[in-house]
């Protein structure tokens, strides 16, 4: 008992969710201990107010890095306070500067996630000062007490940095396997599936594909933030797990047959239990990495997933002999028990890995600095960011004009609102606004009676803290659950500052209902993205990408495992592709029935983009041991063409009457004396041929969407 006792605390204090809550949760415990000291709750409260501000704001960096984010982000809130602060007896001032610096802010974010961040965290503070200002006893008061709040904050997380320097690449990389284990379990769902089942497999594949790639991309950006800065040998085990799981994911995805055609041509159903019992152990093995990872343990392979492939080896053989299965058949199953097994010899790998120098290993891809030519795709009405920045600033001004007209004395909850509710896209802004909703109205229903049960201002500021800590445990996992805490802690802050904390929960939900019809009707009226006009672009990039993996795949054939820099980025941006389309279908889902055009065509894209990507993995994972053919220069070039040309159509950039590429027709039939490699690189080929030309049909429909 005492040992899991242990184990509890051990993987709740190495969640990254607790892990940045208990920064707060210290930074909180020191400002009541100073309130206690001092007597003085209202100080208490603005600190505590700028301690999470300053926690929204931060982004992940390297030490120095850590600092002068800080120093900016400390720079950024002292400006916006203080201009809210000095601007407040005027209200035409303070509109004109408030859609002005709002537009600013949003717009900053054009510069980089880094910046996007501290800007939201800035209209944050500025709003919180909003709150404050009728009251403020003088110019600075709000101002340095919200910014030292904010550097109270920074400066345990610097020293929390310093003690666990890669914390958040270790709770990154976890997800990464996390989300690999998933995507395993599920893949093993096609042993057997139909040809209705399947697609829906397909679909969903791509929708779980899209974790994976997300928590991959933000693993290797907290990479790219601390090599060449540290030379932690740590660092360079952590590299060598962020490109052993890039390999595993290449794996993973990878197809060999047309797995709804698998359960009638091979008619045994042993064969097919085995290859999902392994996929479902190397999904759990997947899981259990990511377990050990995240809590800083020493993985231990199972033995279980070598005694399921012999199995499995073992069946194949034995239902071979009985069946006298086509070499059609028997080749690609061979190839996909050897790619399980390459699978479980990576993941036992893992086990022996050891800390080395990060200059040791393999060089990642640096993110490209942004340029002056990326700044001006910003001045367009095209960019997603500008009419973002214009909706928020238009919004946040008709906010203001609300509470000025309707003399509404709390009537800044409908900027504060409209902060966190108003989104770049239709789609995040419904899904904020239900959840700001219940989260609000659960918040308060806990709020009153804590009010009349803890009348003392001490005990309130305890649940102030606490309520701050859940805030920050749930804000990346449960938005209304996070509404929910964060409107516990406003209640307690009006409490302590005006005792006006019952007072206020009947204006609380007034203010909420308004600031969500109000972002509502910004992103469905003004400019709406609706994710039809998205689709053509999605899938003319994805087309180019898959287009440049597989040239990429095909110039390494039999030449090795070669892990190049230019393959992996050829690789990671084909799943990039992949999975933007695939969250273009997650996120038509929750648009308005009229606006959800083309729903089926955008089904049928992403699950014919999955599989051709799939079956190109299978090529990459492959690739040296295939062997090439006589006929591979003119099929790959067709190839090539072909998924060109639907890119070239879909993004108007062709007339839709051109003529398809000549079709090779080499590779209808394969040679009985090609070898098992040169039959599976041909069977390989005509699949994503198929894909292709597939493709290639669907893009006619698609640009029709360019005319609407």
């Amino acid at each position: 008992m005492p040992m899991n006792l242990f184990n509890f605390f051990r993987r709740l204090l190495t969640d990254s969710h607790v892990y940045f809550a208990c920064k707060v949760l210290i930074a909180i415990s020191g400002i009541v201990a100073f309130s206690v000291t001092t007597g003085d709750l209202k100080i208490a409260v603005l600190l505590s107010l700028g301690v999470v501000a300053g926690a929204i704001a931060e982004t992940d960096d390297h030490f120095l890095g850590r600092i002068k984010n800080l120093a900016m982000t400390l720079a950024c809130f002292l400006f916006a306070s203080f201009s809210v602060q000095y601007l407040f007896p005027w209200p035409w001032l303070f509109a004109i500067g408030l859609a002005c610096s709002s537009f600013l802010f949003v717009m900053v974010g054009a510069l980089g996630q880094r910046y996007a961040t501290i800007s939201f965290g800035s209209l944050l503070i500025a709003v919180y000062t909003m709150l404050g200002a009728a009251t403020a006893p003088n110019l600075y008061h709000q101002p340095l007490l919200l910014s030292a709040g904010a550097l109270w904050y920074g400066v345990i997380s610097l020293i929390w940095l310093l003690v666990l320097p890669h914390k958040t690449l270790h709770e990154q990389l976890a997800q990464g396997f996390y989300a690999l284990g998933r995507y395993l379990c599920e893949k093993s769902k096609l042993f057997p599936a139909d040809e209705p089942g399947t697609q829906a497999l397909r679909h969903r594949l791509a929708q779980l594909n899209i974790d994976v790639v997300q928590a991959m991309t933000l693993a290797k950006s907290s990479l790219n933030s601390r090599l060449g800065y540290s030379n932690d040998p740590e660092l360079g085990r952590l590299l060598q797990l962020y490109l052993l799981g890039q390999e595993i994911h290449e794996r993973a995805t990878s197809s060999h047959y047309p797995y709804s055609q698998l359960e009638q041509d091979l008619k045994q159903e042993m064969v097919l239990a085995g290859f999902q019992e392994v996929l479902l152990q190397l999904g759990e093995a997947c899981q259990q990495l990511g377990h050990s990872i995240m809590l800083h343990t020493p993985y231990q392979h199972s033995r279980r997933t070598h005694w399921a492939l012999q199995a499995l080896d073992d069946q194949l053989e034995f239902t071979h002999l009985k069946q006298h299965y086509p070499s059609s058949l028997l080749t690609p199953m061979k190839f996909l028990r050897k790619n399980l097994a390459n699978i479980n010899a990576l993941l036992a790998s893992a086990a022996n890995l050891q800390a080395s120098h990060s200059a040791q290993v393999a060089e990642l891809a640096k993110p490209q600095r942004i340029g002056w030519q990326q700044l001006k795709r910003h001045a367009s009405l095209d960019s997603l960011l500008l009419r973002h920045a214009l909706r928020m600033s238009l919004g946040l001004v008709l906010g203001y004009g609300l509470l000025q007209v309707l003399s509404l004395e709390r009537g800044y909850w409908i900027l504060l609102t409209l902060l966190f509710v108003c989104q770049p896209s239709y789609s995040a802004t419904r899904r904020r606004l239900m959840q700001r909703m219940l989260g609000t109205f659960i918040g308060i229903l806990l709020g009153v009676p804590v009010l009349l049960l803890l009348p003392n201002p001490d005990a309130q500021l305890m649940v102030m803290g606490l309520a701050a800590f859940l805030f920050f445990t749930q804000v990346r996992l449960n938005y209304s659950a996070a509404v929910c805490f964060i409107t516990l802690y406003v209640l307690m802050a009006f409490n302590l500052l005006d005792n006006q904390g019952l007072a206020i929960v009947a204006p609380r939900l007034f203010d909420t209902t308004v600031g969500c019809l109000l972002s509502y009707v910004l992103v469905a009226w003004l400019w709406p993205d609706w994710q039809y006009k998205r689709l053509p672009a999605l899938i003319a990039t994805s087309l180019c990408a898959n287009a440049t993996y597989l040239d990429h795949v095909l110039a390494l054939l039999h030449q090795g495992r070669s892990e190049s820099l230019d393959y992996r980025v050829a690789r990671k941006q084909a799943h990039l592709a992949d999975s933007e389309l695939a969250l273009a279908w997650q996120s038509m889902l929750v648009e308005p029935q009229s606006r959800r055009r083309f729903l089926d065509l955008c089904f049928s894209l992403t699950w014919h983009n999955h599989a051709l990507l799939s079956y190109i993995s299978a090529l990459g994972a492959h690739r040296d041991q295939l062997e090439g053919i006589e006929q591979l220069p003119p099929v790959r070039q067709y190839l090539l063409d072909t998924l060109q040309q639907a890119a070239r159509q879909i993004s108007a950039e062709q007339p839709l009457g051109d003529a398809p590429a000549v079709q090779p027709e080499l590779l209808d039939e394969v040679g009985a004396s090609d070898s098992d490699e040169q039959r599976m690189l041909t069977q390989l080929l005509v699949l994503i041929r198929g894909q292709a030309e597939e493709l290639l049909a669907l893009a006619y429909d698609t640009r029709l969407l360019t005319t609407e």
